[in-house]
């Protein structure tokens, strides 16, 4: 009788942990992959917080992973004693844990250099697909200056700053295009960038106002080093200085907005759509 009962006992544990187990291999969801340029700014790395936890809010579903862009600044962190994962590593643990089906987030910009390297990253043997830079698509410009309407009073002085690309100046093209669109409808307004352009010349406009609050509104989703030290900073070749205005304020980064966040979360979607359309029942 003893042994009777230990046998129900086994085969009871067995169904429970085979009906345990089969569904969740059955309903597995695509991970997703943030991909950012990064930042070794440790007050400027809230942000990244803040939207790990919008998208865990949107997917709870989702295994959800981060990459940077940037080596230098991983290297940089790493002897800081934090440790953060290049897209090649990411894809690496995605294999070694068996998943198959991964939606990668980038979270930059324009569809430039960093993006392009996203893109040619060795995903062999995954199921993959890709979300969209910010400003890839006329209709994301559109959404991106109603995002912005909130920062920006239309009779303030306000430079929008972007990064930019010296070296590419092809990827400037959206930045560009944003540009040409937003400084139609805000007189008082221009946008410039770090590098390539449309560079620092749109500041002498802005200095021939003569303003005595300048409002800088980061076209970046982390205010880092650009922001405080190019932009904000005390040198003479600072934006700030370089307009000559007695006061200087900055708008919080992109990251900050959900309406941005939203244009993000529309282009993850697009991709966790595309990466799942052959992966049959969810």
């Amino acid at each position: 009788m003893y042994r009777f009962f230990v046998l129900i006992l086994i085969q009871v544990i067995f169904m429970t942990l085979s009906a345990q187990s089969t569904p969740a291999v059955a309903s597995q969801k695509p991970a997703i992959v943030l991909v950012a340029f990064g930042t070794s700014v440790a007050q400027a790395r809230k942000v990244f917080d803040h939207i790990d936890q919008q998208v865990r809010q949107h997917y709870p579903q989702h295994q959800l992973r981060w990459a940077f862009t940037s080596q230098f600044i991983i290297d940089k962190l790493k002897r800081q004693g934090i440790v953060t994962h290049n897209v090649d590593e990411v894809i690496a643990q995605l294999r070694q844990e068996g998943i198959s089906h991964v939606a990668f987030q980038s979270l930059h910009i324009a569809p430039g250099q960093e993006y392009r390297s996203v893109l040619a990253a060795d995903t062999s043997g995954l199921q993959v697909a890709y979300g969209d830079a910010l400003l890839t698509t006329d209709q994301d410009i559109e959404r991106v200056v109603e995002a912005l309407r909130e920062q920006i009073e239309p009779t303030q002085v306000t430079v929008v700053a972007a990064h930019g690309n010296d070296k590419y100046p092809q990827f400037n093209q959206r930045i560009e295009a944003f540009a040409a669109r937003i400084e139609a409808e805000y007189s008082h307004l221009v946008v410039a960038s770090v590098e390539g352009s449309p560079g620092l010349e749109p500041l002498q406009k802005i200095k021939q106002m003569q303003p005595q609050l300048v409002n800088f509104v980061p076209l970046m989703i982390v205010a880092g080093d650009h922001i405080l030290n190019d932009v904000l900073g005390e040198e003479e070749d600072s934006w700030k200085n370089i307009i000559a205005a007695p006061q200087a304020m900055a708008s919080p980064s992109l990251g900050w907005n959900s309406k941005i966040l939203d244009i993000y979360f529309d282009h993850l979607d697009q991709a966790l759509a595309e990466v799942t359309k052959n992966k049959g029942s969810l």
